[in-house]
């Protein structure tokens, strides 16, 4: 009798912890990567989130549902306090299996809609009335439509397009960002995130302000804003074009920019081509341009092996 009370209990707190932890995910305040330490701890308590979120999603459905019956009130508010949050778990049961599998990162639990490219592919898309989003290769977006838009950046680099009358919330696992009407550039680089402001202005955590020219780095808290002249905003959203706009950057670099387009990637022989300065406009679509400008300016061979690789030696 007493283990049964001890699991029930444990299993009691640890849904109060999934609560708070989608709270806060929710609310676009909580550190991403606590709490994925912490879902990833446990198997119990990847379970309690899926539980949690799935009855959040449940009463938001029945809220909806409900609002469109004429003479009826709200269910949730007017449902008696006896009605628990347990309670409204046991009723989300039969969702709980689905998110536990199919949750993915939990901060999208009250995302709506999802976008994602692979590796060479973009897409473009209005993701609601008066919000354009452009994703680059191998990218990932949630949202939500409200007011204002919530978005959630997971993986690579989006355009967005805000018009007069509608404003956004950025959540990256860098921070969040309050998105005025404009057009934004924004890219993650591991846990960090590059924002550039096209048009418009933003503001952030830390007491973060930014207008038309700026762009910002913000990682572990730690933020490093620049402003741009014309030339280089358009180096930072010339992949809405298909091309890469190189100025003097090493071979390293830009390898690893036009390895974001490529399945299957070029790599560097010879050491001492790292070294190599190129600048150029380049396609993204085909690494052929590329290839032979290395051979042209720089005799650089390229050969392709069994795997579908490109190594680059000394001709």
């Amino acid at each position: 009798m007493s283990d049964r009370f001890e699991s029930s209990q444990h299993h009691a707190n640890l849904t109060d912890e999934a609560a708070c932890w989608l709270a806060a995910l929710d609310a676009g305040s909580a550190d991403v990567t606590a709490f994925e330490a912490w879902r990833a701890a446990d198997i119990r308590h990847a379970v309690a989130f899926a539980e949690v979120a799935g009855a959040w999603r449940d009463m938001d459905r029945l809220r909806h549902a409900d609002g469109d019956r004429p003479g009826r009130g709200d269910p949730i508010s007017s449902a008696p306090t006896a009605r628990t949050r347990r309670q409204v778990l046991r009723i989300a049961a039969s969702v709980a299996a689905i998110a536990a599998v199919g949750g993915g990162v939990a901060y999208r639990a009250q995302a709506r809609e999802m976008a994602t490219t692979a590796v060479g592919q973009r897409k473009s898309l209005a993701a609601a009335a008066g919000v354009s989003l452009d994703l680059n290769t191998d990218s990932r977006i949630y949202w939500k439509d409200g007011v204002p838009m919530r978005l959630w950046l997971d993986r690579g680099e989006i355009a967005i397009a805000l018009a007069a009358d509608r404003q956004a919330q950025l959540m990256t696992p860098a921070g969040r960002f309050q998105l005025l009407p404009g057009t934004y550039n924004a890219r993650l680089r591991g846990v960090g995130c590059e924002l550039a402001v096209v048009e418009g202005g933003l503001s952030g955590e830390g007491d973060l302000h930014m207008r038309a020219g700026d762009t910002a780095f913000v990682n572990g808290g730690m933020v490093s804003t620049r402003s741009h002249d014309g030339d280089d905003l358009g180096r930072v959203t010339a992949w809405q074009r298909n091309t890469l706009v190189l100025n003097g950057e090493s071979l390293d670099y830009a390898l690893s920019e036009v390895n974001r387009y490529l399945p299957n990637k070029i790599v560097i022989g010879d050491p001492l081509l790292s070294r190599l300065r190129l600048g150029g406009t380049f396609a993204t679509t085909d690494p052929a341009e590329f290839l032979q400008a290395l051979r042209t300016s720089f005799n650089v061979r390229a050969t392709r092996i069994g795997n579908g690789e490109v190594i680059l030696t000394r001709a």
